[in-house]
């Protein structure tokens, strides 16, 4: 998936701010999110996003997208689906001193 929005290394260093982006997936279909939160792990990035559609629901489901490519002008994610990655990284999620709460 790629992000249209190029900024994201705003978020990075203010956590203050909720980022949206716009992911277009394989298909040419369009989808934002808002960005909750960023971490760097080994040098990978992973955002923690819910759908712009959801974000005012009281309990909206999240997902973990990694950065798997970047370019001058986009910058490239995916879904993180492999279980035991995603359990790593929502723990790392988890312990960022962070405003949200998170539901396992």
């Amino acid at each position: 998936m790629e992000n249209k929005d190029n900024e994201l290394s705003d978020f990075f260093e203010d956590d203050e701010t909720y980022e949206t982006i716009t992911l277009t997936d394989e298909d040419g279909i369009e989808t934002d999110f808002v960005v909750i939160d960023a971490i760097e792990n080994n040098k990978t990035k992973y955002l923690l996003v819910v759908s712009a559609k959801d974000v005012d629901l009281d309990e909206p489901e999240a997902a973990i997208l990694k950065e798997i490519n970047s370019d001058n002008e986009f910058s490239y994610y995916e879904f993180v689906e492999n279980d035991d990655e995603f359990k790593k990284v929502s723990v790392l999620f988890h312990d960022n001193e962070t405003d949200y709460e998170m539901n396992f």
